[in-house]
């Protein structure tokens, strides 16, 4: 009888998730998201929570003071991707709990030198979260016939109505990257999808956000684009993978992951 490998297993299970994962998708967009947890891991990341929404905005705000010299009101993708990056963490963290380090909020004067968290019984080993937004994937797949300030309030209340082979070619285009400095850095990196929109994620196209007012930005994004606001942000955690078997600073698709149920188990390996 063959060996069996831990490695095929979990990549057939992967498989398994996608197809589920596609029939389910136009489900998805065509009300507010509700998804079947039998289908795979599901997290939802409260910020209605007073307390852990100022942290997680302060936070954001702080590193795009720090690394673009202004706040959300003039970088508000570099803002929203720190965002969207945070809320993946928590979905992450909701999922390991007392196995990994909780979610950092601190300020590092050279930053946290690429690792999100580390293993509590071995803290040597590192883990890496990287997130993508659904809604970015939407605007750069879907073409629209709304015009533009329908277009936001459609994105916004998550009605997007795609149809099945829609839904079939976003997926398929879902991807992520690592750096050469997060490959070294970790030992696992887990992937993360953030179906809503992120409020605030775009400036309209012709407004140089450098060179115009502070009060002309507020003005031209209220009320779509509301940097404080809360609400309750759904992810899927599509999988993961040993840092080894990843190559940096290339794509990194579903398909090329591991089914994250066998998460749990691959890190006893460490401990």
């Amino acid at each position: 009888m063959p060996e069996v490998n831990w490695m095929k297993i979990l990549e057939s299970q992967q498989d398994e998730f996608i197809i589920k994962l596609k029939e389910r998708m136009p489900a998805f967009t065509r009300s507010k998201y509700d998804f079947d947890e039998a289908i795979h891991l599901y997290s939802l990341v409260d910020l209605d929570d007073i307390d852990l929404a100022y942290k997680l905005n302060w936070f954001c705000q702080e590193l795009t003071y720090k690394y673009y010299g202004g706040y959300s009101n003039y970088f508000p993708d570099e803002f929203m991707n720190y965002k969207i990056g945070k809320i993946g963490e928590e979905s992450v963290k909701q999922y390991l709990y007392k196995l990994i380090s909780d979610v950092d909020y601190e300020l590092y004067e050279w930053g946290d030198d690429g690792a999100d968290f580390y293993l509590t019984n071995n803290k040597s080993v590192n883990l890496q979260v990287k997130t993508t937004c659904f809604s970015r994937i939407l605007e750069e797949n879907v073409d629209y016939e709304y015009e533009e300030d329908e277009y936001f309030f459609v994105l916004e209340q998550d009605y997007v109505n795609l149809e099945h082979d829609e839904c079939q070619k976003i997926l398929d285009g879902v991807k992520w990257k690592i750096s050469e400095k997060e490959q070294n850095k970790n030992q696992i990196c887990i992937f993360v999808l953030l179906l809503n929109q992120v409020v605030g994620d775009r400036m309209p196209n012709y407004v140089d956000i450098k060179e115009i007012d502070k009060e002309v930005v507020s003005y031209i994004n209220h009320p779509v684009y509301d940097f404080d606001c809360n609400g309750i942000y759904s992810s899927i955690l599509c999988g993961f993978k040993p840092t080894d078997l990843l190559k940096p600073n290339t794509d990194i698709y579903l398909k090329d992951l591991f089914y994250i149920g066998g998460l749990k188990g691959y890190l006893k390996h460490f401990t």
